[in-house]
């Protein structure tokens, strides 16, 4: 008879043993930690292709019509500066076209080598209007161009 109870004494204790693990050993060390709230997706910029071409088209326009007013014979005037003035204008919002600076897009020629681009051209834009003006960076802005167009 003790033995019968034994037996029921010592299923009982496993029974128990097997519940605790069941519930509470399964858990594992991180029981009751909670996990990190879901991080915000990374800013990201999609560019149509239309986008892209109209934006490349303006900023070529724009380095060429700069680039004919440097060559043109004598020193610039007033009216020359304006001019540039205004075309650098002109390219800066078409580089802001293809969205903020530093933001990834599905263009990866945009996304790792367009930043340069436009702190370029805000550096020309910039050196065009102080006094005296100087026009070296406005006459490599082709230049910076074929840091990323090279190659096509």
């Amino acid at each position: 008879m003790q033995s019968k109870q034994s037996i029921r004494r010592a299923a009982m204790l496993v029974g128990l043993v097997v519940s605790f693990v069941a519930t509470h050993g399964c858990a594992g060390p991180t029981a009751g930690v909670q996990s990190p709230p879901p991080q915000p997706a990374p800013a990201f910029n999609y560019i149509t292709d239309e986008q892209l071409k109209s934006a490349m088209w303006q900023l070529a326009a724009g380095v060429k019509r700069v680039q004919a007013i440097l060559a043109r014979p004598g020193a610039i005037s007033q009216s020359e500066r304006v001019e540039v003035i205004l075309v650098l204008d002109q390219m800066l919002a078409a580089a802001d076209e293809l969205g903020p600076d530093g933001v990834s897009s599905n263009h990866p020629r945009i996304t790792l080598s367009f930043g340069r681009f436009r702190e370029t051209l805000a550096i020309a834009r910039r050196s065009v209007s102080i006094d005296p003006p100087r026009y070296y960076l406005v006459g490599n802005l082709s230049g910076t161009c074929l840091a990323c167009h090279a190659s096509e």
